[in-house]
């Protein structure tokens, strides 16, 4: 699954580039009314709702190997971050069309959590690389000057911290916003907010899973060209 998703996110990079072959050009891109796009992005994460469960788990000690402790009151934030997204978008109709997406980010899962032995809270802060593999139907009317769309899909988001195995998640996918048009026929720019929604990373350890599902806000400007 893993390596089907990374080969998934090479091909929308790689369908891009084919443009400059004309036949593709004419057969695939153009009849399609395709268009590819990069651009920047916020990530702001919230919690929707969390079921963390006490329990008695090996933990780490300070000098080495474990100590038996209950872990309760377990928490779960991310730092704010900023990342890219690339999409590839097909409109066989002038006001329905399909997208596929790659984003990539950076930050950190911090876990916050109590040991039976110490009143004082303890975290935890795991660096980690999001990558997200979605595909989302696009309804796109057509106004002028501005054309406005709301997407809704779906797929995963994959976390890749740098001590543990990565770890997928299913996410669901909603989006809205308006493409700006230019005086250059081909180029012009993309407004819009994406929510990702999906059950929050603990990288198998359940000592510090709080079981919680959330929602990942981003805000992002893009500049697209239309084939």
């Amino acid at each position: 699954m893993k390596q089907l998703l990374r080969t998934t996110a090479i091909t929308l990079v790689a369908l891009g580039a084919s443009a400059a072959n004309a036949q593709f050009y004419k057969d695939v891109f153009k009849p399609y009314g395709a268009s590819i796009s990069v651009g920047g992005t916020g990530l702001f994460s919230t919690p929707l709702d969390s079921n963390p469960t006490s329990g008695t788990f090996n933990v780490p000690r300070v000098g080495g190997g474990t100590l038996s402790e209950t872990v309760s009151n377990q928490h779960q934030d991310t730092t704010w971050s900023a990342g890219f997204i690339t999409s590839l978008q097909f409109h066989p109709k002038p006001w329905a069309g399909l997208e596929l997406n790659y984003g990539f980010s950076r930050f950190s899962e911090v876990y916050s959590y109590n040991y039976s032995s110490t009143p004082t809270v303890q975290s935890s802060k795991v660096t980690t690389d999001m990558h997200e593999y979605t595909a989302a139907y696009q309804f796109h009317p057509k106004h002028i000057p501005f054309q406005p769309f709301v997407n809704v899909g779906g797929g995963y988001v994959e976390f890749v911290p740098g001590t543990a195995s990565g770890q997928f998640r299913e996410t669901g996918l909603l989006e809205a916003g308006f493409d700006i048009p230019t005086h250059t026929k081909h180029i012009g720019f993309r407004i819009e907010g994406r929510s990702l929604y999906y059950r929050a990373p603990n990288f198998e350890n359940s000592a510090i899973s709080t079981r919680s599902w959330r929602v990942t806000t981003e805000p992002s400007i893009s500049t697209y060209y239309r084939f």
